[in-house]
């Protein structure tokens, strides 16, 4: 990171020098005979050069997303203002064959009850892609895997609602056999390859798309655990332009401990997803996702399914969404639950956002925690 930094600044530095040169040198060369003609022949090669600097430089971008959210004892228990989430995203296109990404997470804290730790930066991504033709194309490095609509087609700065689905949360951030509770974003580091085939006859869409992953299988930023590798197969079918429907398949041996202690390097686990969404931008928003997680050795048996429905009006999109997820292992675990959602997100500007939804947990009888409410107030800002 230092290193990037440093280019950076001394790419800045550089194209200042090369402005400052050239404003100087039209100056000195001016004179009271110079034509309007000349003013902007010299004002038109300036400009030429500064923007031919600016793109040598990375594309900066990002989010913030703020606010507050509340929740009684059977909720999220919580009365507090929030810093959900703060990005910043560096895109380069180094040729038309390779380019690359970084997405860094800016803060993230966190408390033992006890004590307060504060990561100042925590690689979300940073990958390399490779395009070799339409049908394929290489990624190489820490990256989101294709596992579901939310993790792979979708970010924070998208989304219909405040939080993602128990389906991403759950089945896709977090691995239930070697670290159950633990968030890992959904990101691995490996290698990918994934590409388009059929085209539509207007070309706005293909009707097939694929993502082949091979990864560690084990925690962001850091090496495998064990030697065995995450085997990732996503199908993407799209019928018409506006309908997508995937299949996904995840194979995996992980290491399993149990009080502190390993009792097994190569715990087997399958995770299954699939799902159907329609998105219109202007209109209807509707998506379904099943997702299924199996391990017998580790004594793994969990079951997710949630229904989004949204509708653009203008400014505004109303949503409603039906969340259940099971843990068949361990029935009395408060993630036994029916999420009912409903909310609505105003968006007065381009790239600004407010949200408000409301939360209606039903838990199953053997959690015996009757139901709870939670309210988020959310603004997030795309720069």
């Amino acid at each position: 990171m230092k290193k990037s930094y440093l280019l950076n600044v001394l790419m800045l530095c550089c194209a200042l020098f090369v402005c400052t040169s050239t404003w100087a040198k039209a100056e000195n060369d001016q004179t009271p005979a110079t034509t309007e003609g000349t003013a902007q022949t010299n004002d038109g090669d300036l400009t030429q050069k500064v923007n031919k600097l600016l793109s040598l430089l990375p594309k900066f971008s990002g989010y913030i997303q703020t606010g507050y959210n509340w929740g009684d004892k059977n909720g999220d228990n919580r009365s507090s203002f929030q810093l959900k989430r703060m990005r910043l995203i560096i895109d380069k296109q180094v040729s038309k064959t390779f380019d690359f990404r970084a997405q860094l997470e800016c803060f993230s804290g966190s408390t033992d009850g006890t004590a307060y730790s504060k990561k100042v930066i925590t690689v979300m991504d940073a990958f390399i892609n490779a395009h070799i033709t339409k049908g394929l194309h290489f990624r190489a490095g820490q990256y989101y895997l294709p596992l579901g609509f939310e993790n792979y087609d979708i970010s924070p700065a998208t989304l219909e609602t405040v939080d993602f689905s128990n389906i991403c949360y759950r089945m896709v951030c977090r691995n239930a056999v070697s670290t159950p509770n633990l968030i890992d974003y959904g990101r691995d580091l490996g290698i990918m390859a994934y590409g388009d085939f059929l085209p539509s006859k207007d070309k706005k869409f293909n009707y097939l798309s694929y993502q082949v992953s091979l990864s560690n299988g084990y925690l962001p930023t850091l090496n495998d655990d064990n030697k065995s590798k995450d085997i990732i197969g996503r199908i993407t079918v799209r019928p018409i332009e506006k309908l997508r429907i995937i299949g996904c398949y995840n194979w995996g041996e992980y290491k399993q401990l149990n009080a502190g202690q390993v009792v097994g390097n190569y715990q087997a686990m399958n995770r299954v997803i699939t799902g159907a969404w329609y998105y219109d931008p202007n209109g209807l928003d509707l998506r379904a996702e099943y997702g299924h997680i199996k391990s017998d050795d580790a004594d793994v048996d969990e079951d997710g399914f949630y229904f989004l429905a949204a509708y653009k009006i203008g400014k505004f999109l109303p949503v409603a969404r039906f969340d259940m997820y099971r843990d068949k292992t361990n029935k009395t675990s408060a993630n036994n639950k029916d999420n009912y959602l409903i909310g609505c997100t105003y968006e007065p500007i381009k790239d600004v956002k407010f949200q408000v939804n409301y939360i209606l947990s039903d838990y199953t009888d053997k959690v015996d925690k009757g139901t709870g409410n939670s309210l988020q107030i959310m603004c997030l800002l795309k720069f």
